[in-house]
């Protein structure tokens, strides 16, 4: 199902398939290389294939004539205090579409998905020192709750 055909530079945002995962892994690795990351990732387009058909994420992406310019992973999870959440993963724009529209074409397609299945909020973290992220964002009309909330954000891996 296309989320969006408005576009600049004749790109579609649509929801992504099985077919996407080979290019969402690029993109996936091109974001941990900026991230300085690179050997934080753990997975291959297979798994990430495996996994969008085991429905454990969904994505949208935007398409151009030449390929993927973006995507944005996400799942549905629950927060005890406003009910349906999506929390955001990840949304990436290859470089040569930054500054383009993309990343605000995809923040909407996002937003709209998020009003259609039923979300009070999307949520998702940011590096600290991506500055240009945090702007994105506070432009975009979102709030730094790493303070608001009071909380600070553990993980335990499972290979630990």
């Amino acid at each position: 199902a296309v989320v969006s055909t408005q576009s600049t530079g004749g790109s579609t945002i649509r929801q992504g398939t099985g077919e996407d995962c080979f290019e969402i892994m690029a993109m996936i690795k091109e974001l941990a290389k900026y991230e300085e990351m690179e050997s934080s990732v753990k997975i291959d387009s297979e798994k990430l294939r495996t996994d969008f058909a085991d429905r454990k994420f969904d994505c949208l992406v935007c398409a151009g004539s030449e390929g993927l310019r973006a995507f944005a992973i996400f799942v549905y999870t629950y927060n005890l205090k406003c009910g349906k959440t999506m929390y955001l993963e990840d949304l990436f724009v290859k470089e040569k579409y930054r500054k383009q529209g993309v990343g605000g074409q995809m923040w909407k397609a996002l937003v709209n998905k998020c009003k259609e299945t039923g979300c009070a909020v999307l949520e998702f973290s940011v590096l600290e020192w991506n500055k240009n992220a945090i702007d994105f964002y506070i432009k975009n009309g979102c709030q730094n709750m790493t303070q608001a909330d009071n909380k600070q954000v553990y993980r335990y891996m499972m290979d630990a």
